[in-house]
């Protein structure tokens, strides 16, 4: 009696953890556990905000080399992951993800993940996750980012050395069956993050080997931002806008599934607007590329990318509805004026930002049509037209809104590609 009093005491004392429910009451043991976790956890990333802290090292160690991020790259997104996984962000996500269960909770039990191969952060977010609520965790890296998960661990045990325990690495081909089924045979629950095609092939893997467990998939998504026209009379708030819309696109050479494709402006816009916008972006483009210089691109990507601003650039010296500006080592492709189909692609990132006009809203979600309910982020500068587009955005299914400049830095209590947090990593018992 003496320990749950206690419990209930520093549950309330939290300054934003939840306020004690019956259900807190009734699993006293269970929810010390996860308040334990959720320090060691808040403690990690608080750490690995200071690049002189030998945690950031284990963290970041090999990082660069193997996934070929610029080492600037590396370390803004790092900053970024600490910053928004702090005590009170944790506390913010349990809250979101748990404070609704009218019944009795548990930890799924043992947690597979397929984990992402683009960015370090985004396998770190998927590990938290699901150590937070008590689960084994066991990792297969993506094949673009084989050290994260092992990095993370190490820095885990520097905090934490019986949840590090619980988190294992399992590294096997991509074709090999067998692995495959002894690495499910004891998943309770599956997270797979990864392109569309790949998140099939991992689920007819699963589904041979014969797991029945809960499934949550994470698949090909891409991001956008959209400027209302009525911004342009005011140059701070563009000039601000197009700087953090560089660092969205640039950061991490754009590989993220929340990193900036194409922009779209929206509203009536002249010649004096458009030119106004294109001066402002490049302006803005290179500054930050000097800030954030490009890592090891994919060669066949970086052909593609080429590619299509070759032809982009023939396009506006021929045909003059587009326009083009480019750097050494980015470029930003414009239209001239409303498209008549749908755009073709949402951009081509690598470095790469497209930029399309719109009539109005509904032009908007005309053009976006395509790409409804694959839509990771939206980052918005909007003035008056703000709730008409927002609710565009609502309607096509966009997860997220945020400011630019912040595309890739969600915090921990974002709802991850549409998923509520800890929902599929959690059994619940209902009494009635």
């Amino acid at each position: 009696m003496g320990q749950e009093s206690s419990l209930v005491c520093a549950i309330a004392q939290a300054p934003l953890l939840l306020k004690p429910q019956w259900w807190m009451l009734a699993l006293p043991q269970l929810w010390s556990r996860i308040l334990d976790e959720l320090q060691s956890i808040s403690q990690l990333t608080a750490r690995s905000g200071d690049m002189a802290d030998p945690l950031y090292c284990d963290l970041t160690a090999g990082l660069a080399e193997s996934s070929g991020l610029h080492p600037t790259s590396l370390e803004r997104l790092v900053a970024m992951w600490a910053a928004g996984w702090q005590l009170p962000d944790l506390e913010r996500a349990l809250r979101r993800g748990l404070d609704s269960h009218p019944g009795d909770f548990r930890p799924i039990g043992h947690v597979a993940i397929v984990a992402p191969g683009n960015l370090c952060v985004a396998t770190w977010q998927a590990i938290a996750e699901a150590l937070l609520v008590g689960n084994r965790v066991s990792v297969r890296p993506g094949s673009g980012d084989p050290l994260a998960a092992r990095n993370f661990q190490t820095a885990l045990r520097r905090v934490d050395q019986g949840l590090a325990e619980r988190l294992s690495i399992q590294e096997f081909a991509r074709g090999d069956r067998s692995a495959w089924t002894d690495w499910l045979r004891s998943a309770d629950a599956l997270l797979v993050y990864g392109g569309d095609a790949a998140i099939a092939a991992v689920l007819q893997l699963a589904s041979t080997a014969g797991f029945t467990g809960r499934v949550r998939l994470h698949g090909h998504y891409q991001s956008i931002g959209v400027l209302a026209s009525d911004v342009l009379t005011d140059p701070k708030a563009l000039d601000a806008a197009a700087a953090g819309w560089a660092v969205d696109a640039l950061l991490a050479d754009g590989r993220g599934c929340m990193s900036l494709r194409a922009l779209w402006l929206v509203g009536p816009i002249d010649a004096t607007g458009r030119a106004l916008v294109q001066a402002t972006l490049a302006r803005a483009f290179a500054r930050v590329a000097a800030l954030l210089p490009a890592g090891h691109v994919d060669p066949a990507g970086q052909a593609r990318t080429q590619l299509q601003v070759e032809t982009h650039a023939f396009a506006a010296a021929v045909r003059g509805d587009c326009w083009l500006e480019r750097g050494v080592d980015w470029a930003i492709l414009g239209a001239r004026g409303p498209i008549a189909a749908h755009a073709p692609a949402t951009g081509p990132g690598g470095r790469a930002l497209m930029v399309y006009e719109a009539v109005d809203g509904a032009d908007l979600q005309r053009q976006l049509a395509p790409w409804q309910r694959k839509l990771s982020t939206a980052s918005v500068a909007l003035d008056a037209d703000r709730f008409q587009l927002l609710d565009v955005l609502d309607r096509l299914g966009v997860h997220r809104h945020c400011a630019p400049g912040a595309m890739q830095a969600p915090r921990a209590d974002r709802a991850p590609d549409g998923h509520v947090p800890f929902a599929a990593l959690v059994r619940l018992t209902d009494r009635q």
